[in-house]
C-alpha cells in the first residue's frame, strides 16, 4: 500500500508544488513571498497535528454537526462505541453531491457524513444499524490505508485536485466533438511517437518527459483502482468483524450502489464470535 500510494501521491505533490511556485511568481514579489511562506506554515501546522478542525472543514467542505444533527446521530455513535469503534468529532458536509461518499473518516478520529445520511436516519429511511455500518465502513477504509500526515497531504495536493477537476469539466464540455474519445484512447501511440521523434532529433529529455506524462495517465488510474479494491475489501472485512455486514449490504442494495454478487454474499456472511471457554466438572 505504501508503494501504491507513493505512485499516486508523487505526481500530485510535484504538480501542486510547481503550480504553487508559478502562481506565487506571478504575484508581486512581497505578496508572493508571503503567500508561499503562509502555505508552507499551514502545511507544517497540519503535519504537526494543529488546525485539525478548520483543516477538516476546509478540505472536505464540511462543518461541525449541530446539536440537532448530533442528537440524531448519537444512537449510531453509541452503537459503534459498544462495538469498540471510537468516533471523535462529527462533521456534516455543506453540500450534498451524488459522487460524495456518505461517510469519510479523516484526521485522527473525525468522521464526515453527508447531510442526506443524517436526514435519512432522522426520517427512519436508514436504520441505526445501517448508519452505523456506513460509518464503520468509513473507519475501516481509513484503517486499511493508514495514511500518514493525511490533512497535510490533502492540503499539499489541493492545487492538483483543482487542476484535475478543471480539466474534467473542460473534457466533458468538449466530449461531443468527433474523435475526442478516440484521441484519448490512442494517447499511448502518441507518446511512443513523441519519444522516438525526440530521440531522433537529439531532444531525449523532452521526449522522455512527454512519454512519462502519458505513461502516468495509464499508471495512476490503474494504481488507484488497485488501492480502491484493496481498501474496499479490508473495510468490508472490518464491518463484518463488527457484525454489521448484512446491514451494510441492505443499505447499499436499497440505494442502488453497484455491487458484485460476490461482495453481496460476502457481506451477508455471518462472522462467528469467539465462544467463552466452558467449564467441565471432572470426577476424581
Amino acid at each position: 500500500m505504501t508503494a501504491l500510494r507513493a505512485v499516486t501521491l508523487a505526481p500530485a505533490l510535484l504538480t501542486s508544488f510547481v503550480l504553487t511556485v508559478v502562481v506565487c511568481a506571478l504575484l508581486p514579489p512581497a505578496l508572493g513571498l508571503v503567500a508561499f511562506t503562509s502555505a508552507g506554515g499551514v502545511l507544517v501546522a497540519l503535519a504537526l497535528g494543529q488546525l485539525q478542525e478548520p483543516g477538516v472543514a476546509a478540505l472536505t467542505r464540511s462543518r461541525p454537526a449541530t446539536q440537532a444533527e448530533f442528537r440524531v446521530m448519537a444512537p449510531v455513535l453509541v452503537e459503534l462505541a459498544g462495538r469498540g469503534v471510537d468516533v471523535g468529532p462529527l462533521f456534516v458536509r455543506r453540500v450534498q453531491r451524488p459522487s460524495t461518499p456518505v461517510a469519510v473518516a479523516i484526521g485522527r478520529r473525525t468522521v464526515v457524513v453527508s447531510p442526506g445520511l443524517v436526514e435519512a436516519t432522522y426520517r427512519g429511511a436508514v436504520t441505526g444499524a445501517e448508519a452505523a455500518a456506513a460509518l464503520a465502513h468509513a473507519v475501516g477504509r481509513r484503517q486499511a490505508v493508514r495514511p500518514r500526515l493525511e490533512l497535510a497531504m490533502l492540503a499539499a495536493t489541493a492545487p492538483w485536485r483543482l487542476m484535475a477537476a478543471t480539466f474534467r469539466r473542460v473534457g466533458r464540455a468538449f466530449a461531443w466533438l468527433p474523435f475526442m474519445r478516440l484521441a484519448w484512447t490512442l494517447r499511448g501511440v502518441v507518446g511512443v511517437i513523441c519519444v522516438v521523434q525526440s530521440v531522433v532529433e537529439d531532444r531525449v529529455w523532452a521526449g522522455l518527459l512527454g512519454g512519462a506524462v502519458i505513461a502516468l495517465t495509464y499508471l495512476v488510474p490503474a494504481t488507484r483502482r488497485r488501492i480502491e479494491v484493496h481498501t474496499e475489501a479490508e473495510a468490508d472485512q472490518f464491518v463484518l468483524s463488527l457484525g454489521l455486514g448484512p446491514a451494510l449490504a441492505g443499505l447499499l442494495r436499497r440505494y442502488g450502489h453497484p455491487m458484485t454478487p460476490e461482495r453481496t454474499q460476502h457481506l451477508k456472511t455471518a462472522v462467528e464470535q469467539p465462544q467463552p471457554p466452558r467449564l467441565h466438572l471432572v470426577n476424581n
